[in-house]
């Protein structure tokens, strides 16, 4: 699954990103605002947030 979400972020354009940024962010805060957050579902949204960092890197060292 971990290829199929950087191939579906690669594909995104740079505002794509940014807006999937804020969504993951938001999915974040307001999942552990609730109280009893569920750890795998932060270490799901935080791996995509890597995935996304390493595409901006490689995106800027072209």
């Amino acid at each position: 699954m971990s290829q199929l979400m950087e191939k579906q972020i690669r594909n995104l354009s740079d505002t794509g990103i940014e807006l999937l940024y804020h969504d993951v962010i938001n999915r974040i805060g307001s999942h552990s605002i609730g109280g009893n957050p569920d750890p795998n579902y932060i270490m799901k949204q935080e791996s995509i947030l890597a995935l996304m960092q390493d595409e901006l890197e490689r995106r800027t060292s072209k």
